[in-house]
């Protein structure tokens, strides 16, 4: 598989593959195609998306994409990498393509001055898991991680702070 880090003007080439990652996560979920394209082309192909996105080619396909950013500030004046995403197409699973690209990644980390490499999985996917324990990724403990859904975001960003 052949490993780059995306374009700005590559969104239009990621649209079937983030359609597919799409209805792997909301089986249920219709997802047109304009829908996705725009989506790809306003929120996360912009530079102040601070999202870097990296395909996995094969055979002239797109199989494999990874989206990442660096978070600042980490311990000791590095950076923190975090994956949002990492997907391989279904067709393709098995096959060492995951590995490859976290390979990618770990180098691309390192070149950035990244002393972290962060993601979130899904506990209940056994295969998720063991990937990424085969890896040699531990499970952060010592942290929460939290979330507001949308009514509670609207409402947290609708409150006064006035005492």
């Amino acid at each position: 598989m052949d490993i780059t880090c995306c374009k700005p003007d590559e969104w239009a080439d990621l649209v079937e593959i983030f359609s597919e990652m799409e209805r792997y996560h909301h089986p249920q979920a219709i997802i047109a195609a304009e829908q996705m394209a725009k989506y790809l082309r306003e929120r996360v192909f912009p530079a102040d998306s601070g999202t870097e996105i990296y395909k996995g080619m094969r055979e002239g396909h797109i199989v494999a994409f990874a989206c990442v950013t660096v978070v600042y500030p980490a311990s000791r004046f590095t950076g923190q990498m975090f994956i949002k995403e990492l997907f391989v197409s279904k067709m393709y699973r098995r096959q060492g393509l995951g590995r490859q690209l976290m390979h990618f990644i770990a180098q691309r980390a390192e070149a950035r001055g990244c002393t972290h490499l962060d993601w979130l999985s899904v506990r209940e996917d056994r295969a998720v898991q063991d990937f990424y324990t085969s890896l040699g990724a531990r499970v952060v403990e010592e942290v929460n991680y939290h979330r507001l859904d949308q009514r509670l975001l609207s409402q947290l960003a609708a409150s006064s702070d006035r005492i």
